[in-house]
This record gives C-alpha cells, structure tokens and sequence, in this order.
C-alpha cells in the first residue's frame, strides 16, 4: 500500500516537473507494489490500473510500443479481476479501450466497453439508496458515448444503439418498472430461481465496496481480510454468472435483465424515427433508429461537431441564459445575450440538425396541408442540455428558396431519454376516455419567492378552455400528490428549482416548499397511469452534467410517474410569455375550447404554439426556445 501511495505521489510530482525520470521512477515503485501483492487481493486491480496509467503517460511523453503494450496489458487484467471493485473495472476497460483505439483494434475495443457497461449494474444495483445510486452512476460520465464510437468503429451501428440502449438511463429503467417486469415474469415461472436471484443480489450488493486503503488493523489481519473478501466476491461473481446463464436459457428469458434487441427497439420507431446523437472523443455521430426491417439504423457523420466545440458552445449558452436574466447589466448587454443564443441555435443546426434533417429528406419547410412530420430526439452526454428542436438560422434566411432553416419549420419534435421509456409511454393509455380530468396547481405568490402575476393569466384561461378544469390556487405537496391519481392532466404553474448538487432534490415550489416540497423523489414514487403533465416552470429539465445521460430532472420524474406527455423547460422562462405559450398549447389542443383536450396532439399543440411565438419574439430566443415535449 505504501508502494502504491508512493507511486502515485511520483507521478502527481512528474505532472508539476516533467520530468520523465521522475515518472520512471513512479513506474519502478509501482511494479514493487505490484510485485508485493498477492493475486487475490482485491486491490491489486486499483495497482494494476494505476501502473497501466503510468505507463500510458510514458508513451505518451516518449513514445515507444513496448509501454504501450505494457499499459494494455496491465489495463485487461485489471479489468477481468473478479475481486476487484466495479468501479476499477469499468475504468480499466475504458483506459484500454482509449489505449488501444487505432484501425486494428476495434473488435477488442467494442468488447472491452460492452463489459464495462455490463458491469454497470453491479455497481449501482437497487438496494443502494437512491443518492448512492446517482452518485456511482456519476462516476461513469462519458461511458455510453465511448461505447457507441465504439460500435461504430467495429461496424455495428445496431450494436451501438443497442449499448446506449443498456449504458443510459439506467434508474429510469428501474423505475419504470422494465427490469421489475422480468423479475415478477420470472417469479410467476420459475419462483425458485426469482427467490435466488434476490438473494445473490443482496450478497453481491454487500460485497461491492473495496476495503479502505488504510486500516488501524495489524498488516496479517488487515491481509487475511482482504483474502477472505477476495474469495466471497469471486465466488458471488461466478454464482451470479451460473444463475443468469441459467435463467437466459429458459424460453422467452433470452435478454433477462439486458436492454432488448434492436429488431425490438425498431418496431417503436414506427411513428416517426428516434434519432442518438452522441458527441464523443475521438467522433460525433447521429444514430437514426427506423423501422427498416433490412437497415433499421442509419449512420448519420457530424464531422463539424467535436465534443469540445459542444462543451464551449453549451457553456457559451448557459452564460448567455444568465445574461438575459441579469438585472444589473445594460439591456444592450441583455439584447446581445439573445444574439449569442441565437448564434449558439445556428452552431447547433449547422454541425447536428441539418445534416439529420436531410439524411431524412426534411430539406424544406412543411407545406400548408400536409401532415407535419415527426421525430424523437435522444441527446447523449453534453447535448442533453441544448434544444435540438430550436436549432436553426431564425432571423437572417426566413425568405430563402426552400424555406428557412429551422427545425421549427420542417418537423414536429419530442425528445425521450431512453427507447425504452418511449415504448413505456405508448402502452401506458388512460383507457378509452378521450377526455381525461384536469388538476391546474397554481401557486403565483409561493412564500419566499418572487410572484408570477402571469400564473393567475394562465390559469384563467386553461379554466376557460377547460371549464371542469379543478383548480388548486393554494397548493401543498401532501394536497398534490393525493389529488395527482384522479387526475388524467396536470397543469403547473408555478417556481421550478433545479439542484445540480442533489437532483433528487429537484422540486415545485409549492406554498409549503420550504418545509415540505414536491421533489424528484416524490414524483418518481408515483406510479400512474396519466396523459399530461405541463410544468410552466422553469429549469424542469436540466440535471447535473455528470447524470445527463440519467435524465434527473422534473421533467423526467413526470414521465417516469407514467404520465405519456410532457412539457418540460430547459432553462428558466419569463412567466408573462409563458402564459401566452400555454394558453396556445390549451387552445390547440382543445379547438379553442370547443372540445375536450385531445392530448395525443400534445406535440403539435407545443409546436404549434412555439412557433407562434417566435413570430412575436424573433429576437428574443430565451422565450420560445426552452419548452420541450417529452413522450409519446
């Protein structure tokens, strides 16, 4: 351990030097730890990853194969230790896979991250809490992305959907029930092996964490710990294996606990296509998911994206956003950050969205009569926070041959986060009601927070529109949550704050926010089966960056709850033109009140509103650009 420790001050050392003998040095003592360990010790694989990462920076700095080599080798059998933490497996798969990129590596490259993601469950498994889970999972950031590029390299562009599929949105699976439903499948079929598979769970649930590196114990007993950890992880490793071999051979058990096929994701892409885009590290590609038999996944290059270009421009965004909301700056300054908005919606049609759009055949705006075209966009990693349905050249080309080139103008966007959880969505239908109930939760004068005066305009006209519409003009959490089941609509109006820290602790401001208020944890625990949630609040979908790929946000724990549609923002909204923006929607969606809400037409009504609202605010994108629909 002290080998080790020293090691890894050596390289921190040759970080602040460069000198390359200091890192030879580091090099030395790390093969002495290495030298000192015995196999079975569960943290020889954290040694064996730490000594693949010196070597790598050796090649780096001065080239040569042999180190190369070297840290490939270190890097395997790190990963392939059965009694090392998954944590340090999954980085030593992802290290050799960096390591090893190049034109004769694919197929050991693709293997190496299809373990790292399979590993995955292991390290966040369901008897975790709920924060530990998001915190584990937080340490994966990238990982799909890597995946997917991957694929790629190898050939295998279904593969690649088929790994985001698996690497992404893996609480949400949870929570939705996906993996639940095998396991009561399997308990109404097999209840022995369902009995055994919660056991092993547990047991391997409890030997996942690594021993602290350091002890108050004696070195022998610290030692003889070590080994009897050892020896209960691999023998839970190979008995967790045995079990799942087992169940996957039973019939219709073939992809227990996986993501499933691409034939079977392909059918959910009948109504329009689902498009990845991925911005990763060494490519950035859009996945086009369609119900082709033959070739359901169309690769679509995004050469002029680069995963740091989407980094600048996404951090070029979120200043802008503050910008335009900043009282103490000159509202020149304010009129420029919408510019910069605008700017960062042409990068993003420019370098993404034209290049989908016309790989589809979307290469002019929509006629007057025709039905408007569909699609469901699925960000990976960074570009979860950018409106993809906002990207385009909205001011300078609006009277071009073909029409603008806009997002807006040629399709009618969704997003979902997951195939998965878009399937979810399409089955869970209210009955054949075509006119569910409406809860409106109104909360303009939350205590502590600003007032929304235009809460009372927007309510006001949704109870117009909807005139058996229930109103809750002074909303509580316990009021919301036991009035939410009996209600196929849920309109907010109210405060929205994202935690970027905690996102479980996302939440509605509702008129007991300070002692009681509506979070993520709340909304998730639900299980519903509802047609709409709008949340006119702000910040409904952001999340930390290090979850983006999780969905963490209000917006998502709306879905997740079972609610088919849902209207989300990604960033803060002004409430007056917000109010303006949702008495569209209504308007829309029930013939300016002559019907009751047709909520199928929920992305329509948004698209259709939105764009109406462009036409008002041209030049001010912060106010049309951040709702989203979400679902079916």
């Amino acid at each position: 351990m002290y080998l080790y420790n020293l090691g890894n001050t050596l390289q921190t050392l040759f970080e602040r030097v460069t000198d390359i003998e200091v890192l030879e040095e580091a090099i030395r003592v790390s093969r002495e730890a290495l030298s000192a360990t015995p196999r079975d010790h569960p943290q020889r694989a954290a040694y064996l990853n730490s000594l693949g990462g010196k070597l790598a920076n050796l090649f780096e700095v001065s080239g040569g194969t042999q180190a190369r080599e070297d840290a490939c080798r270190y890097f395997r059998e790190a990963a392939g230790s059965t009694t090392g933490d998954a944590v340090t497996r999954i980085k030593a798969y992802r290290r050799f896979a960096l390591l090893a990129s190049g034109p004769d590596t694919p197929r050991p490259r693709l293997e190496a991250l299809e373990k790292a993601i399979d590993l995955t469950a292991s390290l966040a498994p369901g008897s975790l809490g709920r924060a530990d889970r998001e915190y584990q999972l937080g340490r994966l950031p990238g990982l799909p992305a890597e995946a997917a590029a991957a694929a790629l390299a190898a050939g295998r562009p279904a593969r690649a959907v088929e790994l985001l599929e698996s690497a992404r949105g893996i609480l949400a699976a949870d929570t939705l029930g996906l993996r639940s439903r095998d396991s009561a499948r399997l308990r109404e079929h097999a209840p022995h092996l369902a009995d055994e598979l919660h056991q092993l769970r547990a047991r391997l649930d409890a030997l996942n964490h690594p021993l602290p590196t350091s002890s108050a114990e004696a070195p022998e007993a610290l030692r003889e710990a070590n080994q009897r950890l050892a020896e209960h992880r691999r023998k839970a490793h190979d008995a967790w294996q045995s079990l799942l071999a087992r169940i996957s051979g039973l019939p219709g058990f073939e992809n227990f606990l996986h993501a499933p096929p691409i034939n079977e994701l392909a059918r959910h892409a009948h109504e329009g296509p689902v498009v990845f885009v991925t911005a990763g590290h060494r490519r950035c590609d859009a996945l086009v998911l369609t119900d082709s038999a033959d070739a359901p996944v169309r690769v679509v290059p995004l050469p002029a994206l680069t995963q740091d270009a989407a980094f600048e421009q996404g951090e070029r965004l979120l200043a802008a956003l503050r910008a335009t909301t900043d009282q103490e700056i000159a509202p020149r300054a304010r009129v420029e950050a919408q510019q910069e908005i605008l700017a960062v919606l042409a990068w993003l049609w420019d370098t993404v969205a034209e290049p989908v759009l016309t790989e589809l055949g979307h290469t002019t705006a929509h006629q007057p009569g025709e039905p408007w075209p569909r699609l469901w966009w699925c960000p990976v990693g960074i570009l979860a926070f950018f409106p993809l349905h906002a990207a385009g050249h909205h001011t300078d080309d609006l009277h071009r041959e073909g029409g603008p080139r806009t997002v807006l103008d040629r399709v009618v966007s969704s997003y979902t986060t997951t195939v998965r959880a878009l399937a979810d969505a399409r089955t869970r239908r209210s009955g054949p009601s075509s006119s569910p109930s409406t809860l409106v939760v109104a909360a303009a004068n939350a205590p502590g927070t600003p007032p929304l005066p235009g809460v009372r305009v927007e309510t006001a006209a949704i109870t117009s529109l909807i005139p058996d519409a229930r109103l809750l003009a002074t909303p509580t959490r316990d009021t919301v949550l036991s009035t939410l089941p009996s209600h196929g609509i849920a309109h907010f109006s109210c405060h929205g704050e994202a935690d970027w820290t905690d996102p479980a602790r996302s939440h509605l401001v509702l008129t007991d926010h300070a002692t009681a208020p509506l979070t993520i944890a709340d909304i998730t625990a639900l299980d519903l089966t509802a047609e709409l949630a709008y949340l006119s609040a702000c910040d409904t979908s952001r999340t930390a960056p290090r979850l983006a790929d999780e969905s963490l946000h209000i917006t998502g724990a709306f879905h997740l709850a079972g609610y088919r549609h849902v209207i989300g923002t990604l960033w803060p909204v002004d409430d007056r033109t917000a109010a303006q923006l949702g008495t569209d929607f209504y308007a829309h969606l029930t013939d300016n009140g002559t019907a009751p809400p047709q909520t199928d037409l929920s992305a329509l009504a948004l698209h259709l509103a939105t764009t109406r609202l462009r036409s008002r605010y041209p030049h001010v994108p912060s106010l049309w650009a951040a709702h989203t629909h979400t679902g079916a």
